[in-house]
């Protein structure tokens, strides 16, 4: 019985879960039929290095953006998912599904519906989102790029984001995003940058953006700062 147990813990030490970025669409690996997925995300509002850093404590005691997920996976590469964000008090379900070829690249696509309430005197409304997703492992999987095309039916808005992500060691990775902007009155393309770190059944991101947004919809809107602030992604997998 002990030796079970071993060998189970073992087993459960190599299983990686792993592949998540702060705001780009990726396809997550170590996941199989049956996990179950939950997400959280803060975005500060505050500048992490500006006036006085001390006194906000690099930003984090003046609020933050914040989005609950949660993922099933009816498939090992097919999920059901919703969310929750507080800035619109928005609501979101999804299906996402991918697909590997070969053993160097995966491509992934998820569609769903979003609707939002920006204040308490207007109704609700939303629309069609959609994404695509390619990625590619080189150097023996230790780079990652990944090209994003995500469709918002709601803003009626449409671009691209793209990503990099470098595996340093077994559990630690570091990451960056850029998003051009399609919107005409935004005067800065989103970007951020940091690192995550992977456990069995957990991945914890930290990093740095010029926007509150989360999810490449928000970020295709642009920002109006350079600014950075702190942006924290956890991932627990059940």
């Amino acid at each position: 019985m002990k030796t079970i147990i071993i060998l189970l813990a073992i087993t459960a030490i190599g299983q990686t879960y792993n592949g998540s970025f702060l705001n780009l669409y990726s396809p997550i690996s170590g996941t199989s039929q049956g996990d179950l997925e939950f997400s959280m995300n803060h975005r500060f509002f505050s500048a992490a290095l500006k006036d006085e850093p001390l006194e906000s404590f690099f930003g984090l005691d003046s609020g933050a953006n914040v989005r609950f997920g949660i993922r099933y996976y009816a498939g090992a590469d097919f999920y059901l998912g919703a969310s929750h964000t507080r800035l619109g008090h928005s609501n979101a379900v999804n299906a996402g599904w991918t697909r590997a070829v070969g053993e160097d690249f995966e491509f992934g696509i998820e569609a769903g519906y979003f609707n939002t309430k920006p204040s308490s005197v207007e109704d609700r409304e939303g629309g069609i989102t959609a994404t695509g997703s390619v990625s590619a492992s080189l150097l023996d999987d230790r780079l990652r790029p990944v090209l994003n095309y995500a469709f918002d039916g709601y803003r009626e808005n449409n671009g691209a984001g793209f990503g990099i992500d470098f595996q340093v060691t077994e559990k630690v990775s570091l990451f960056g995003e850029y998003f051009p902007s399609s919107n005409e009155d935004a005067s800065e393309d989103c970007f951020g940058f940091g690192f995550r770190y992977n456990t069995w059944g957990h991945q914890f991101l930290l990093g740095l953006t010029n926007t509150s947004g989360i999810g490449i919809y928000d970020q295709l809107e642009g920002s109006n700062t350079r600014d950075l602030s702190f942006a924290l992604s956890i991932r627990r997998l059940f």
